[in-house]
């Protein structure tokens, strides 16, 4: 199972943690559509929706906001993460078309701790899922 970590608008996030890194340097190593093949573009062009995430901290809390946007209609949703089912496990799907799946992932720094989530999106449906990070597989293996 692949995971791509976008981050958009050329975005440098500060990750303190040893996982932390080891994602950032899969998400430089394969950045979505970096591969020059035409199912990169395609992608972009046929899906239905997009998801955008961002964090926002201070010293004391941190937060993660995203939305989700029908590209079809236009029509922009905040997506609720409280209200998002989680992953218990392996988050793999019966395949499909590639560009099936979207996961964007943020960290928020605080001064005395640091969070980092990722949510993954169906682009044909909309679905969303909140991914435990804890309970994924890990490449390499």
């Amino acid at each position: 199972m692949v995971t791509v970590l976008r981050y958009r608008r050329g975005m440098v996030r500060t990750v303190v943690s040893m996982i932390g890194a080891a994602l950032l340097v899969a998400c430089v190593g394969g950045g979505s559509g970096s591969s020059g093949a035409a199912g990169g573009a395609a992608k972009a062009e046929e899906a239905a929706f997009e998801l955008d995430c961002e964090g926002s901290a201070t010293d004391t809390s941190g937060q993660v906001y995203c939305v989700r946007t029908d590209t079809r209609t236009g029509d922009v949703l905040k997506v609720d993460m409280s209200k998002l089912p989680i992953s218990n496990g392996p988050v793999g799907a019966a395949a499909g078309p590639a560009g099936r799946y979207e996961t964007e992932c943020v960290a928020v720094n605080m001064a005395e701790r640091s969070d980092f989530a990722c949510v993954r999106l169906n682009t044909e449906s909309g679905e969303l899922l909140l991914v435990n990070l804890q309970k994924v597989d890990s490449t390499p293996k």
